[in-house]
């Protein structure tokens, strides 16, 4: 079964919000958010998930397919970690820490993933890589066959 009316989301590939939590928590660093928010997440063969970071953590959850190829990058450090989720890897969910850079990938035609994020996505805490030149260009420096995911 696929998800229906997915939109097109500004990394890449397509999304649907299933759950925004009606509780809400108050921090310093992101204001009133809700708890917790959930999305269906699918990416194509060709497709990527660009280089982005989020204001909170993020769990990657495999549904459907292959798998996906997940990276991640504190922004300083000279190596970018490769997360895999696949049957394959017997890895079926990762945590990307709040305010890394990650991409994705999906490893055959098709995947479907969950993203829940803590507290709770919103678009205001989310930067694509491309807007930020200087990180841009310092993981084509150290990752130069990674310039397809900026």
């Amino acid at each position: 079964m696929q998800p229906t009316n997915l939109e097109e989301h500004p990394e890449g590939g397509k999304y649907k919000e299933v759950f925004r939590s009606i509780h809400k928590t108050d921090s310093a660093s992101h204001g009133t958010r809700s708890c917790l928010t959930h999305i269906y997440f699918q990416l194509e063969k060709g497709e990527v998930s660009a280089f982005h970071k989020v204001s909170s953590e993020e769990v990657w959850n495999l549904y459907q397919g292959d798998g996906i190829r997940l990276y991640q990058w504190d922004g300083e450090s000279q190596s970018i970690e490769i997360i895999e989720l696949s049957s394959e890897a017997e890895q079926f969910c990762h945590v990307v820490p709040a305010h890394y850079w990650q991409a994705a990938e999906p490893l055959g035609a098709k995947v479907l993933v969950g993203c829940s994020v803590a507290p709770g996505f919103e678009f205001e805490d989310f930067t694509l890589i491309h807007d930020c030149l200087g990180h841009a260009e310092l993981l084509k420096k150290i990752q130069p066959q990674l310039g397809y995911l900026i």
